[in-house]
């Protein structure tokens, strides 16, 4: 079964370049088609009518090398056989071919930018199409559609993080607004700043992705990944490119080379034991993605245990104050500090401490928190979870 995210990012690539295109598997059946855009000849519809490819026609593609290229090459047209020229990228996953991606080039050949985003947008169906299953089921367990105990022979058990790319700033508008209005899929209202667990939204994978948006990423994941040994499994969901990793790669590289190469910022979450808690990963690399969109200091690849406030801004119940909250004595020192824009000779005199010991209580809080007081962002995620105790208190 073809996922949604190949034939969304199929629709989306056709309706960018103005062309009726269809994927057929390595035997030469079409297994999945766009709408019509541009001409419609009489091979393209009686392969869409019977999922398969004359005789004829395929000895006439295979004629131009079709059968065994590793770069796009052009089929000439060919009256006789009622079939307008057309362009033939391959679709290469490790190395592996899984099918072929037809392009209709009646009207004229696809610019070189055109062609430079069907073979981005080529390397990604490629993806897919041979972890398609995974794909799917991921999407689906995200979704709520399924079981974890369903999904775990799909996608695997233990340790799990996930990593977010987000769309440019700018580029997902139109995407989220058509979600907002209720125009996905599943018609809920969008929230990509969710952690936690946070309901996942519906799905934002549109026909029309431009580039930097959610389906335009995806070809640039897909191409990245089809570089992997073992590639992860992915999904595009809301205005994100989602990856399922092992809890033992290395996020943080694979996190900065999809940075630089999409253009977006990337969350990654947290490692979590397993499945049952993909959504709360989820919502972490989301949450991360967002925050490393609002402070560039957080890096191109945000990680939710490092996000400090952005933290707490996401998720209030993220930040524990830890064994701090064992010396009660110790929070209300801090609390009093930090009110009072750390001056110590102030602090001493409200608490009625010598100057000494009140040094040696901010040292111990040092140590409890591991937050330096010395660090303007530290201590104002120290601020806001005591205030957050406060509100949550009442």
């Amino acid at each position: 079964m073809i996922t949604h995210d190949v034939q969304d990012l199929l629709d989306s690539l056709a309706m960018a370049v103005g062309r009726g295109m269809a994927v057929d598997d390595p035997e030469g059946r079409v297994v999945a088609h766009s709408v019509h855009h541009g001409e419609v000849d009489q091979v393209r519809a009686q392969a869409i009518l019977s999922r398969s490819v004359p005789a004829e026609v395929e000895t006439w593609q295979e004629a131009h090398g079709v059968a065994t290229t590793r770069e796009p090459v052009r089929i000439p047209a060919n009256p006789a056989l009622g079939m307008a020229a057309r362009l033939c990228v391959p679709l290469l996953h490790r190395g592996r071919r899984v099918g072929s991606l037809w392009i209709i080039e009646g009207g004229g050949p696809l610019s070189s930018e055109e062609e430079a985003r069907a073979v981005r947008d080529a390397a990604a169906i490629a993806a897919l199409l041979d972890g398609g299953g995974s794909s799917h089921t991921l999407r689906r367990l995200l979704n709520g559609e399924i079981t974890v105990r369903r999904a775990a022979g799909i996608l695997g058990e233990g340790p799990l993080r996930v990593l977010a790319v987000r769309a440019p700033a700018g580029r997902g508008d139109a995407v989220r607004g058509d979600l907002a209005r209720g125009d996905g899929p599943r018609g809920d209202a969008v929230r990509d700043d969710g952690a936690g667990g946070a309901a996942v939204p519906g799905d934002g994978s549109r026909g029309d992705a431009a580039p930097g948006e959610p389906g335009g990423l995806a070809g640039v994941v897909g191409d990245e990944l089809s570089r992997m040994r073992r590639p992860p499994a992915f999904a595009v969901v809301d205005r994100h490119v989602v990856l399922l990793l092992n809890g033992s790669e290395d996020a943080s590289a694979l996190g900065e080379s999809l940075a630089a190469r999409a253009g977006g910022p990337v969350g990654i979450s947290a490692v979590h034991p397993g499945l049952g808690s993909l959504r709360q990963a989820y919502g972490e690399a989301v949450a991360a993605a967002r925050a490393a969109a609002a402070e560039p200091a957080l890096g191109p690849a945000a990680r939710w245990p490092e996000l400090g406030v952005y933290r707490l801004l996401a998720d209030p119940t993220a930040y524990s104050l830890g064994s701090l909250r064992e010396h009660p004595s110790l929070a209300v020192t801090l609390e009093t500090y930090l009110d009072h824009g750390g001056d110590a000779q102030e602090t001493a005199r409200l608490l009625h401490l010598h100057r000494t010991s009140l040094y040696y209580r901010l040292a111990r809080i040092e140590e409890l928190t591991g937050r330096s007081l010395k660090d303007g962002t530290q201590r104002l995620e120290l601020h806001l979870a005591l205030k957050l105790a406060r509100w949550n208190a009442v």
